[in-house]
C-alpha cells in the first residue's frame, strides 16, 4: 500500500512546487500589475570638491531639465563646492537633494546667498530648487554648506526713565539739591525787619546847625 502511495505523494509535491512558481510570476501578467521605477542614472555635470580640495563624490542626477546634486546621506555640518568644468554652462535649474531631519538648512553661495530651510519631519528625500538669481549660466562655482540653524540672541528690552526693579536698591542722588536754611538770620530784599531793629541798625543822622539870631 505505501509503494502505491509513493509516486501519488511525489506528484502532489511537483504540482505544488508548479503552483507555488507560477503564483510568484503570476503578478507581472496581471493588467494591474505596475513596473518598477528604475533607478535614476547617475552622471558627471560639474566638479564637486571638499572643504580641504579633495574630490567629493556625492551622485547627480538629472530630473527632467533639472541637474540635482543629491547630498540625503550628510548630516551634521559640512560644505562641498560644485565647480563648473571648463567650456560648459550651468543647466537651467539646478536642485539640492536632501533628508529631511538630517539638517535644519542649506546654504548657497553663487552670484547671491540663499538659504533654505529643510523640514524635520519625513521620510523621502526632498529636492530644494535653487533661484535663478543664485547663478548664471557662467558662473564659477556654487559653494554649498548645510548645517544647523544658527540662534540669534534677543537683545535685552531698555527699562523705561524712571523705572525701578522691585530688586534693586534704590539709589542715592549723589548731587543733591541745596536745600533753604531759613533761620531768621538771612538778609535780603524779602527780609521783614520790625521798627524796634530798624532803629538800631538804621545810620544816625548828623545834627542839623541851628539859624542864626535874628533870622
Amino acid at each position: 500500500m505505501k509503494s502505491r502511495l509513493a509516486p501519488v505523494a511525489g506528484l502532489v509535491a511537483a504540482v505544488a512546487l508548479a503552483i507555488s512558481a507560477c503564483s510568484i510570476q503570476s503578478p507581472k501578467i496581471w493588467p494591474f500589475y505596475k513596473k518598477p521605477k528604475p533607478a535614476p542614472e547617475a552622471v558627471h555635470e560639474v566638479d564637486l570638491a571638499n572643504a580641504d580640495g579633495s574630490a567629493a563624490s556625492y551622485p547627480q542626477y538629472w530630473k527632467r531639465n533639472t541637474l540635482v546634486i543629491d547630498l540625503s546621506g550628510v548630516s551634521g555640518a559640512g560644505s562641498v563646492a560644485a565647480r563648473l568644468p571648463a567650456d560648459t554652462t550651468w543647466p537651467v535649474r539646478v536642485a539640492v537633494r536632501v533628508r529631511p531631519g538630517s539638517v535644519e538648512q542649506i546654504e548657497v553661495v553663487g552670484e547671491e546667498r540663499s538659504v533654505l530651510s529643510v523640514a524635520r519631519e519625513g521620510v523621502n528625500p526632498v529636492d530644494l530648487e535653487l533661484a535663478p538669481s543664485v547663478f548664471r549660466a557662467n558662473t564659477g562655482a556654487l559653494y554649498i554648506t548645510w548645517g544647523a540653524m544658527p540662534q540669534f540672541a534677543e537683545a535685552p528690552p531698555t527699562p523705561e526713565a524712571g523705572f525701578q526693579s522691585p530688586t534693586e536698591v534704590p539709589k542715592v542722588n549723589p548731587d543733591p539739591a541745596p536745600q533753604s536754611t531759613n533761620d531768621g538770620t538771612e538778609s535780603g530784599a524779602g527780609q521783614i525787619i520790625s521798627p524796634a531793629d530798624a532803629s538800631r541798625t538804621a545810620p544816625a543822622t548828623p545834627a542839623q546847625p541851628s539859624p542864626p539870631p535874628g533870622s
